[in-house]
């Protein structure tokens, strides 16, 4: 035997407990000066439970030969009779039977009767038999039956229902447990077993705590709940097995002693905490075992539990002198915040020390699916298909041009037909789904779910003290795969370096700087975009003004709108712009065969604009004019818009300087033709703008339309995996104090969200390149704007996204897609708090930051030779200036902002440690993420984490978090540190994170990668293995 030797050994030489003994005959090979022969050999056999040992003789007190395990085997006579009075023990998948003789008869028949009932299956078959026997006469079944489950603990399943906040909880400790036979303190685990009186006839096992290593007096962190929101029977009986677990992979374990108590002892108990000693099989005392309990909900008292005992218990006696109760956070209303948007929570508690003796901290810690996972995906697709629709009316509105404009747009609208339909399929596949919640690691190849993010959770920490007072705390990460087109696989790297290839393909804006063509359309667009809104608007609000008689306030507005006329007209006196309506009307004039004037070819532009303005059917589709404009030379078009405002200006001059009492009505009427003019011009001029720029964007990557479209494919995957992370961190803020206090309104409406997002991937392979896309990603959610509205109702939830008016421009510009508006619906009371600017819908804008170190094996191979970590040390500067950027501006809108944040340390001080950090060259550099996770917590920012699956690496990162935000804020004694660590790794949250990705509760690594993993993130033994993931 590889373990339990000794154990057996003593289990072999105690004659207490036999089942039967005597000598047989066994039949063993025995080695000959010429051959080796098989022999019948007497020896004495003693059977206890399903074990058979045998020894050498009669002499017991010696160690016996062996041990046959009488399970999954049959006995059965020897029919070749090769000895008097045999039989033979043939156990499952064995060709070679065990051979056996007795002296008589009538032993060989006794010890084939006792050999029959000596399984575990025959016993299993005789109370099976027994309990059809009672139900036959009594018509109910005399025994509530647990769940069947293997034989042996399953270390790694918790039976406690996970979804659910317990009336009461207790924590346990031990003292004075022994050492095993090498003197060695033991690695003890406590296992929970309960039995409710007259409802259950067997104990059922319940929860188990953690394992405390070599320890004789260990304090377990993880607590055990009892209840649920119905309440807790009192009666309830518990008991507590303790166990030195000797190999944790396996599960092989040796019983130290156990103690029994009800929950009315704990309750009647001084304190509410009760001291037991441990008894062993052979009655020896083995130790103590201290239960303390605590009151989870502040409206039930031990009163209230006492009664709801009684009830149903009346025999039970009653709390004479209710001791002191012991109170810690109230976690429903933490649950409530989470089911807005949150399914399937998951729930574990635990205890630890702090540096005061008299204090306790209480940890919540929970897990919990995003209901909208997949709603988001499918409203992004929504958006795409019409952006690709408006594109492809752009390409049309472009017409006849010369053979290579001809050739490009051909391309472009092909593949945005494509684009259009398969957009439309994966919706479609989507939308059958909509009740799942998260997508699991595995499935992340799947191209039909390739817009889901991957095993999207958020980890929130609510954290209490033993205090009345104490006001609980709560901490949110949200976790998840990287944000990455996994099933595009990395051939030609990720969407970083991708956009900069092609980068260095586009022509420069100029000589001067590195600035191209594409990001001056793209900005050019923008601008146009705002100009034209604030032009139309005070369009609109000039007749108002009018009828209100006032010529000061007339002439103002007037003076307000030619200001913004004029940076129109200058915008359109742009080089690129002007460029881009040269080369579009060459290419026109080219594809003019007949020879005819391009101007003929098309309608007059001021006919086409005075038709459509008497008809009043000339409108702006969002991103395009709905009709084609003529190619009327550009100087002609914006020397138009001049002229319109001009003669407006005059007709506003000449009624305010009318002399006599103005009318009104005559006012509004006189300035109704001007005013539609200049609004018939703006919309003409904005139509061209968008016309020439799109033909700009063609014809700069003309030779790269099919690269653009795969790129445009791959960063629309990304961006769905980002904002889903996003809106789950946003949603989570709901539930907390701190949003809506005045401070971090201010903050809001003033220098955005800070979102700060955490990866772990090696600069080494694929994960290179899903570092390039999470990248590309990460930068993009600075394109997502924010809003909050009241809900209408209950069941209003779901976030509403729509397309902005902007497209995305800076350092990756795409012309064909837009900026993004997220709206959340806020429940009546929650909204009524907020400041009036953001119930008005005001917009928040994100400051999105990443952070990449690192962490496994091929971490250490791309710090070698074999690969380079240049990427990540980019990617780390350029967002340490970010970081730097916004905290600048919350320093400068609150001056106090360092002592106000809290923490030894100033957030100046931790944004210099930082830097200093990125820009040194060290292995495995953890502590930039350390700190730059610290910071975004201290400024009140949406903390999310990622690996490849969201999975293993990331439970190591969020769990060390946790732990380092309870040494940091809440007074964590350092002594527990590492255990802490350990506990939460090993029956927290994250392994039932495993379990729902993979269906095993093992983190996904191995020793090898064990010894290159950075000492904080290492997972404790028992819990990893070679899992896929």
């Amino acid at each position: 035997m590889r373990f339990n030797s000794r154990e057996l050994v003593q289990v072999a030489q105690q004659s207490a407990n036999v089942e039967k003994e005597g000598v047989l005959y066994m039949k063993e090979k025995q080695d000959g000066i010429f051959k080796s022969r098989e022999v019948y050999i007497d020896r004495f056999f003693r059977l206890k439970g399903n074990l058979l040992f045998y020894f050498k003789n009669k002499e017991t007190k010696l160690e016996p030969l062996g041990v046959l395990v009488i399970e999954r085997c049959t006995v059965e006579l020897d029919l070749e009779e090769e000895a008097s009075n045999s039989f033979v023990i043939v156990c499952e998948g064995e060709d070679n039977p065990f051979k056996f003789a007795a002296v008589s008869e009538e032993e060989r028949d006794s010890w084939i009767q006792a050999l029959h009932m000596a399984s575990y299956e025959c016993l299993k078959m005789q109370l099976q038999s027994l309990r059809e026997q009672v139900q036959a006469k009594t018509g109910r079944d005399p025994v509530t039956m647990p769940d069947s489950s293997p034989s042996g603990l399953d270390l790694d399943v918790q039976t406690d229902t996970a979804s659910e906040d317990p009336v009461l909880e207790i924590s346990l400790s031990c003292s004075d447990l022994p050492c095993d036979s090498q003197g060695t303190p033991p690695n003890s685990l406590v296992v929970v077993h309960i039995i409710v009186p007259q409802q259950q006839q067997l104990w059922v096992h319940h929860n188990h705590t953690e394992i405390a290593d070599k320890n004789n007096n260990p304090l377990f962190l993880k607590t055990i709940g009892f209840g649920d929101a119905n309440g807790v029977d009192t009666s309830t009986r518990v008991r507590l097995t303790v166990y030195n677990v000797k190999e944790r992979m396996t599960g092989t374990m040796a019983q130290l002693g156990q103690a029994i108590f009800t929950l009315q002892d704990v309750l009647m108990a001084s304190d509410m905490s009760l001291t037991l000693s441990m008894q062993s099989h052979d009655i020896k005392s083995k130790g103590k075992i201290t239960v303390m309990a605590w009151i989870n909900d502040n409206k039930v008292s031990l009163q209230d539990l006492q009664e709801a005992s009684s009830s149903s218990h009346p025999d039970a006696p009653a709390i004479e002198h209710p001791p002191r109760e012991h109170r810690t956070l109230s976690s429903a209303h933490v649950r409530e915040s989470l089911r807005v948007h949150f399914d399937n929570v998951i729930k574990r508690s635990f205890r630890f020390a702090t540096n005061k003796e008299s204090v306790s901290l209480q940890v919540h810690e929970y897990m919990a699916e995003f209901q909208h996972s997949f709603n988001i995906p499918e409203q992004l697709l929504r958006i795409w298909i019409d952006e690709e629709k408006q594109k492809n009316s752009l390409l049309q509105d472009l017409g006849e041009l010369d053979p290579d404009g001809n050739a490009a747009t051909k391309q472009a609208r092909e593949l945005s037909l494509s684009a259009i339909n398969l957009y439309s399929h994966r919706w479609q596949q989507l939308s059958p789904r909509r009740g799942t919640s998260f997508k699991r690691s595995v499935e992340k190849d799947r191209a039909e779910l390739e817009f889901v993010p991957v095993n999207l959770h958020l980890q929130r920490m609510a954290v209490s003290t033993d205090s009345r007072s104490s006001q609980g705390v709560i901490y949110d990460l949200i976790t998840m795969g990287a944000p990455t087109a996994f099933n595009k696989k990395y051939k030609n790297g990720g969407l970083r370096r991708m956009l900069q290839q092609q980068h260095t393909s586009h022509t420069a804006e100029s000589t001067l700087g590195p600035r191209t063509k594409l990001q001056r359309t793209c900005s050019l667009r923008n601008e146009a975009t705002d100009l034209r809104v604030s032009i139309i608007k005070k369009c609109e609000g000039l007749p108002e003004i009018a009828q209100t008689g006032s010529g000061e306030n007339l002439q103002a507005a007037m003076s307000s709108l030619s200001k913004k006329v004029t940076e129109l007209v200058s915008l359109c006196k742009d080089s690129v712009l002007c460029s881009a309506a040269e080369m579009y009307v060459q290419a026109k004039r080219q594809s003019n065969v007949d020879g005819q004037d391009v101007a003929a070819s098309l309608r007059n532009i001021s006919t086409h604009s005075s038709s459509q303005s008497q008809q009043n059917t000339h409108r702006w589709s969002g991103s395009s004019f709905v009709k084609s404009p003529t190619t009327e030379p550009w100087e002609v078009t914006w020397l138009n818009l001049e002229a319109a405002v001009m003669c407006l200006m005059s007709q506003v001059e000449a009624l305010t300087s009318h002399g006599s009492d103005p009318d009104p009505g005559d006012w509004r009427e006189a300035l109704g033709e001007g005013v539609a003019k200049l609004q018939t011009s703006v919309d003409i001029v904005s139509a061209k703008i968008s016309l020439f720029l799109t033909f700009l964007t063609i014809m700069e990557n003309k030779d790269n339309i099919q690269k653009m479209h795969e790129i445009k494919y791959r960063r629309d995957i990304v961006n769905s995996h980002a904002i889903s992370a996003l809106i789950a961190g946003v949603c989570a803020m709901l539930g907390h104090e701190r949003f809506t206090s005045p401070r971090m309104m201010k903050q809001l409406l003033h220098c955005g969200l800070l979102v700060e997002v955490e990866g772990l991937l090696s600069c080494y392979g694929d994960e290179m390149g899903m570092i390039e896309d999470m990248a590309v990603g990460v930068e993009d959610l600075g394109f997502v704007r924010l809003q909050f509205s009241r809900a209408e109702n209950e069941d209003d939830r779901d976030p509403v996204i729509t397309m902005g008016s902007h497209i995305k421009d800076g350092a990756y510009p795409d012309f064909n897609r837009h900026t993004l508006d997220v709206q959340i619906p806020v429940q009546g009371e929650l909204f009524d708090r907020l400041p009036e600017e953001i119930q008005r819908s005001h917009h928040i804008r994100v400051c999105p930051s990443l952070f990449n170190i690192g962490i496994n094996e091929d971490a250490t191979y791309a710090e070698t030779r074999f690969g380079s970590t240049a990427l990540q040390e980019r990617i780390n500067a350029e967002n340490v200036a970010r970081l730097y950027s916004y905290y600048e501006e919350v320093a400068s809108l609150h001056q106090d902002t360092d002592e106000h944040a809290g923490g030894a340390e100033s957030i100046s001080n931790l944004l210099k440690l930082l830097r200093a950090n990125v820009a040194a060259k060290k292995s495995k550099n953890v502590e930039v993420l350390h700190l730059a996770a610290e910071i975004c917590e201290r400024l009140g920012g949406v903390r999310i984490t990622s690996c490849k699956s969201g999975k293993d690496r990331t439970s190591m990162g969020v769990t060390l978090e946790m732990i380092q935000i309870l040494q940091r804020h809440h007074d964590l004694a350092p002594h527990v540190f590492t255990q802490a660590l350990d506990c939460i790794r090993s029956v927290g949250c994250r392994r039932e994170n495993t379990h729902k990705n993979t269906g095993v509760r093992k983190y996904a690594f191995n020793r090898f990668q064990m010894l290159y993993i950075p000492k904080l993130y290492r997972a404790p033994g028992g819990t990893y293995g070679n899992i896929i993931t």
